[in-house]
Formats: C-alpha cells, sequence, structure tokens
C-alpha cells in the first residue's frame, strides 16, 4: 500500500499521532472508521482472519476504511507493532495515536508502554524459570476513559459515515463521538460467553471476565451490530431491540474447484488458539486411535499453524501428517478429504467448517462447531454428537465413495449462497440511505 507519512494534531502535541494515509482519491466513498485495541499483526489467529473477512464486505458494500488504534491498550505488552500487510492492504487509512511509524513498525512514545514492557520480560523470565505465571491478555478489557476520549477526538476531527468498535468493549470510545455518525460494533465473540467456555473447555482465562450486563451497556449506543455468531447475535437482540443487526458469516476465498484424487483421508485445518489446541489434543488422545483400529491405512493431515503446537508423542501418531502451513488449501480438499471440527468449547464460530464446506470437502462435525451458524448448514454437515460416533461417521465416511460424493457435491452447491454477505451489505446500505434522509 502506497502511503504518506505525516502527524496531525488532536487537541495534544503533532508528535502523539501517527497517520499513515494515501493521497484522497478523485471520488470520495463513505469512510467506516474501526476502532481497534489489539495489534493487527498475526493472521494466524481466528480474529484476525475473520476481521480480514469483515473488512472485504465492507469494502464490497462500497465504503473505504480507516483503522484508529487506541493509543495504549492496542500495543499490549510491547512498545512495537505492525499492521499484516493483508490488512493493511484493505485499509486507506491508518492512524495510532501517541506512536510514531519506522519502517514497517509503529512505536509507542508512551513511558507506560515502555514500563509495562519492562514488566512483561521480568514476569517472562520468571514463567521460564518455571514460575507459574499468568501473563494477561487485554481482550476484554474495557477501554479506559482517557482512551476512549482521545479516539474519540482523532474521528471527531474527520467524521466518518460509519464508527465501528471493533469488540464491545471498545465501545465506550462511541460514546464520546460529538459528530454524527451511525455507531457500530464489529462482534468476534459475545465477551460475557467468553469465560464459560473457557472453564468449559478446562482452558486458562488470561483475560478481562465481564458479565452481560456489563457488555449491554457497552453496546447500548449502537444503530448497528455486526456478529460473526448467529446465536449470539438472537442472544444480544433482545437486549437491545432497537438496534439493527446483521450476521457476518465467515468466509473464505473462491477456492477453484477441487479434483477429487487420492485415497480418502482425514483432515484437520486450524490456526493457534485455545479451542483448536483443545479439539486437536482431543481427537488425537480419545478418537484416532479408534480411527485407525478400524480403519488402519487411513491417514490423518493436519493443516495450518496449529500443527507446532503438538506434542512429539501425537505429532508420531500412526498415519499423522502435519503439514503445516498450505499455500493451496485446493490441494488438500475435495471428496476425498473428510473435514473434521470436533470442536468442544468454542466462542464465536467455526471458521473451519466454512472453508471445509467451500473445499467440496464432506465435514463431520460435533453440534458445538455449528452452533455460531444458526440452522444455515444443518443438512450440510455431518453431526456426531460423542467421540464414538465420531469415530463411527468417519469410518463409514472413508469406505463410501457415493457419500463422500453426495456430501462433497451439496456443499459446492450450496454453501457459498448460505454464507453470502448480501444481508449485511444490505444493511449498511439501509443505515447510510436512512441517515442521508
Amino acid at each position: 500500500m502506497a502511503t504518506d507519512l505525516h502527524c496531525r494534531a488532536f487537541r495534544y502535541p503533532a508528535s502523539w499521532t501517527m497517520t499513515d494515509s494515501p493521497a484522497p482519491t478523485e471520488t470520495p466513498r463513505p469512510v467506516m472508521d474501526i476502532l481497534v485495541q489489539r495489534q493487527l499483526d498475526n493472521m494466524a489467529t481466528g480474529n484476525s482472519a475473520y476481521l480480514e473477512t469483515f473488512l472485504r464486505m465492507v469494502k464490497r458494500a462500497g465504503l473505504d476504511i480507516r483503522i484508529v488504534f487506541a493509543p495504549w491498550q492496542s500495543f499490549g505488552n510491547r512498545p512495537w507493532a505492525s499492521v499484516h500487510p493483508r490488512l493493511a492492504d484493505l485499509t486507506k487509512t491508518i492512524i495510532w495515536p501517541g506512536a510514531i511509524k519506522i519502517g514497517s513498525r509503529y512505536w509507542s512514545l508512551s513511558p507506560r508502554i515502555w514500563t509495562r514492557f519492562a514488566l512483561r520480560v521480568g514476569k517472562e523470565a520468571a514463567r521460564r524459570l518455571g514460575t507459574r505465571i499468568v501473563i494477561p491478555s487485554y481482550l476484554g478489557r474495557e477501554i479506559s476513559p482517557q482512551e476512549a476520549g482521545i479516539v474519540a477526538r482523532v474521528c471527531d476531527a474527520n467524521p466518518a459515515a460509519i464508527t465501528l468498535a471493533e469488540y464491545s468493549s471498545m465501545g465506550p470510545a462511541l460514546k464520546k463521538l460529538k459528530a454524527k455518525t451511525i455507531q457500530a460494533c464489529l462482534m468476534h465473540d459475545l465477551l460475557s460467553d467468553r469465560a464459560e467456555r473457557f472453564r468449559e473447555g478446562g482452558q486458562v482465562i488470561d483475560f478481562d471476565e465481564t458479565s452481560l450486563e456489563t457488555e449491554i451497556g457497552w453496546l447500548s449506543n449502537c444503530d448497528l451490530i455486526f456478529f460473526i455468531s448467529a446465536n449470539e447475535l438472537a442472544k444480544v437482540q433482545r437486549h437491545l431491540p432497537k438496534a439493527h443487526t446483521a450476521w457476518v458469516p465467515p468466509d473464505a476465498p473462491d477456492y477453484q474447484t477441487t479434483e477429487n484424487t487420492g485415497e480418502p483421508r482425514v483432515v484437520f485445518i486450524g490456526t493457534v488458539h485455545g479451542g483448536n489446541t483443545e479439539a486437536l489434543n482431543h481427537f488425537l488422545d480419545e478418537v484416532w486411535p479408534k480411527v485407525r483400529a478400524k480403519a488402519p491405512t487411513l491417514d490423518f493431515w493436519i493443516a495450518g499453524s496449529i500443527g507446532k503446537t503438538l506434542t512429539l508423542a501425537r505429532a508420531g501418531l500412526p498415519g499423522v501428517k502435519v503439514l503445516g502451513r498450505v499455500d493451496s488449501l485446493e490441494s488438500i480438499g475435495g471428496a476425498e478429504a473428510i473435514g473434521i471440527a470436533p470442536t468442544r468449547f468454542a466462542t464465536g464460530t467455526s471458521i473451519k467448517v466454512a472453508e471445509y464446506l467451500l473445499l467440496g470437502m464432506p465435514c463431520v462435525a460435533y453440534p458445538l462447531a455449528l452452533e455460531g451458524f444458526g440452522h444455515a448448514l444443518d443438512d450440510l454437515v455431518v453431526v456426531a454428537s460423542s467421540p464414538d460416533a465420531l469415530v463411527a461417521e468417519i469410518v463409514s465416511l472413508a469406505s463410501d465413495t457415493t457419500r463422500r460424493a453426495a456430501l462433497s457435491a451439496a456443499a459446492r452447491t450450496h454453501a457459498r449462497s448460505r454464507l453470502s454477505h448480501d444481508n449485511a451489505i444490505a444493511a449498511i446500505h439501509r443505515m447510510l440511505a436512512d441517515a442521508k434522509a
């Protein structure tokens, strides 16, 4: 992305605000400001992958995108950060108050961030020496009033058609806006449900817990709320009946049609996060040995960054192939690849289910993996209610060419339209039209 470097001042010294922006286009498009309070340099996480999906939808709706970072919380525990090129390429302008850009990195000018970094280094050293220390994430932490005020002043200086908080915990910044704008939020997760799901999965809670009442309060100013999960949309909608809501299902590239070649195989695609790690370990420990006992020649392919989390023992199980990053997922898809989603705890929506279907793969999943889709995919996915049922379905599919082909054809025919973003785009257009009226 070609950009010019300059600074703007919003009631504080010019050196406090870093703007990365190209020259304006000849025909201005409506702008969506996206208010962010996390780092955006890692695309191997579910929330960054989904943010890319969302940005593509916004661009398709005819809007330009400006990302405005919270000056302190977005840096987390280190004083430097960058924006991944795939996200930067979808963004017209990037503003990071209190930072300067050197090369491809933004560097904080705040002493509090450098102090936090020093404490983080000390904690990490202690952890490596064996001390049991949980280094907290800032996910779910409400934006501070001071930071919210800085972000709001940045936005008010050049008001956007839509100002959107990424995560509900950024919602308080919307309440400080003075300029006229459509206020919106992107709900990766219903944060008030997240801790309960982590406890169910036996995961460490390293983020701030919140209540549904508090979260609804954060969202109370929103005119429009986007959800990754259809179920979470229904839950929040009951509490905010005046807000417009839209489901933005997970998306995947327009994969080329895959040739159905090779022997039947089981496939798991995943990035590194707690839900994927637990699901994959559970499958390898409790399901895969039983599958191999009944189908001794069947292989299990593991694609994506999740493979690096495996122990040597798990990676060395019979039939297991850890592929790592796969540049062309079409090479592992098709009717001979049985995609699995053995999800036992999750928030948001299982992106891998959408990927399997769009790759023309028969898919077997635990019920929890389908929760975020409502009932949109019920007839396209084989649901297994228990580990033994998952074993039985995998073995059955591996031996039944006709059934695999039928599921693959149905996925190719229906998945793309079922996961369409047309309704979300229509919601944006309605809101923009109403604002002009």
